[in-house]
This record gives C-alpha cells, structure tokens and sequence, in this order.
C-alpha cells in the first residue's frame, strides 16, 4: 500500500453532483434507511456511462500508482471504487469523493465491512463491523483504525522486509495507537502478510528482482551514453510496474545505510546512480 496524490478531484460538476446524490441519503431519519438507501444508490448509479462516475473512475485512475494498480495490494488491476469507509457502516460518505480509492475485487470483497475505530469518547480501539448474522449498527464516533492512503503514508507504519521474507513489519511501539493501526491494517483487514495471500508475497520478491533489473540496466545504457529521451523512457517504464512500495522501499532502505547489509550490489547501483533516489 503506497501513499496516493490526494490533490487529484474530478471536475467541479462531478463533485456538486456527488453532494446531490449524497443529500438524498442524509434525508433518510435512520441509520437503517440510510445504509439501505446507500447500498441502494450506490449499486444503481456506479456503473459505465453514468458520467458522474465515469468522471469519478478518470479521476481514481489518474491517483492510481503506475498503471492503474490496487491501492491496497499494489499487485492486481485497480476496477473497483472502493469506499475506505464502508458504506453500509458510514452511508453519510457513500458518495464523499474523499471517500473513494481504486482497489481489486481480492482486496475489496474480502474488506467489505471489517473495520475498527479508536471511540471519539474514550480513545479506545473497536471494532465496529458486524457479528455475523447481526444487522448493522450505526458505529460510534471515531478516528478510523484503517491507515488511509489518501492522508497517511503507510510507510510510516511499516517497513518491508527486503532481507528475506518481504513480509510487513510493523515499526511503530507495540500497543501503541501506531502499532494498531498497522496490525489492523496490514493483518486484519486487508492480510497482506497472511499465507492466504502468498502470492502477494511472492510477488513483491519478484518484483524486487525485476526492479534491480531495470536499475542495472538504466546504469549500462546510460553509461553508453543513450540519448536522454531513450532513458526517460526507461524511467517512465519502470515507475509504471507493479509492487511501487518496493521500488520505494529500495530507496528508503539505501537512503538509511541499511540496504549493504541486505544487497551489496543494489547499493552500489544507487551509489552509482543516486537520481535514481528521486523516481
């Protein structure tokens, strides 16, 4: 999961739009009818070739890493507007736009309602999701537990594990408010450290190697003296792969003096190349 450009919005009409639509959700007199009315609305209006939603999908694209990948996963194809406060849960942000992220049907179906708060009234951590078989209740007031990618880094929260298991490693002091929110987040809810999911695992090893790759390669040619335009091009390719956090990681790791130790070579090529620090 990668921090995203929050300063991206759709045009002006799509947002007085969405705040219509969103007012005819708020006018319900219960949270019951409100949520139904959410599902309801939401389900009806976010499909092709309704413009407001395709101004809504132009503009996710556009925040997306790369090429249109999955906020959460960083691994499948973003094609699903996802609501990083549930709808069922929050329908008074059903339609916020500050509400919406690009996510894959792997990380979206299986997210679906779980999330937690930390209670406006006693700063406590809660789940606020339903049992199972229980109806929804309107959630207490509260800060989300879910690191959200449009206003927080989640490189604050977590380092990947370049030396072996390229696994999430919570940084943050154990039971602190940091350290939930990363356990929640990364474990809970979207487990993108679990078994379940090895293939997510598998794959960011997979594209630490594809990234050294293209940074040796970038230092060959450019050390032939291949054309700028040429080496853009290389830069542009390799910004655009899957796995962003890893190209990140990569960087953070080299800036810290603690990326020898894991691989000598990769440090040199930075070493070598260090306006590679800023893609």
């Amino acid at each position: 999961m990668i921090q995203l450009n929050n300063t991206i919005a759709p045009p002006e009409a799509t947002l007085i739009k969405l705040a219509e639509y969103q007012s005819e959700i708020d006018e319900k007199p219960t949270f019951k009818l409100r949520s139904a009315e959410g599902k309801a609305k939401f389900s009806s209006r976010n499909k092709k070739g309704n413009n407001v939603f395709d101004e809504v999908k132009k503009s996710l694209t556009a925040m997306c890493s790369g090429t249109r990948r999955c906020v959460y996963c960083e691994d499948s194809v973003g094609d699903e507007v996802e609501h990083i406060f549930p709808k069922d849960l929050y329908p008074e942000k059903v339609f916020r736009w500050d509400n919406y992220v690009y996510a894959c049907g792997n990380c979206n179906g299986p997210k679906n309602n779980k999330f937690a708060v930390f209670r406006a009234d006693t700063g406590l951590f809660q789940t606020v999701n339903p049992a199972p078989g229980q109806p929804t209740q309107q959630p207490p007031a509260g800060a989300p537990a879910l690191i959200t990618p449009r206003e927080e880094d989640p490189l604050d929260f977590c380092m990947l594990d370049l030396a072996g298991t390229f696994k999430f490693v919570i940084i943050a002091a154990a039971n602190t408010t940091a350290w939930q929110k990363s356990d929640d987040t990364y474990n809970t809810v979207l487990r993108l450290n679990h078994e379940e999911r090895e293939f997510l695992r598998q794959a960011r090893e997979e594209a630490y190697g594809d990234y050294k790759a293209r940074l040796t390669e970038y230092v060959q040619w450019r050390d032939a003296g291949t054309p700028p335009p040429r080496l853009q091009k290389m830069i542009t390719q390799l910004q655009k792969k899957n796995h962003p956090t890893v190209w990140k990681e990569m960087q953070r790791y080299h800036r810290r003096g603690i990326l020898r130790p894991v691989d000598v070579d990769l440090d040199s090529l930075f070493t070598q190349a260090p306006e590679a620090l800023t893609w």
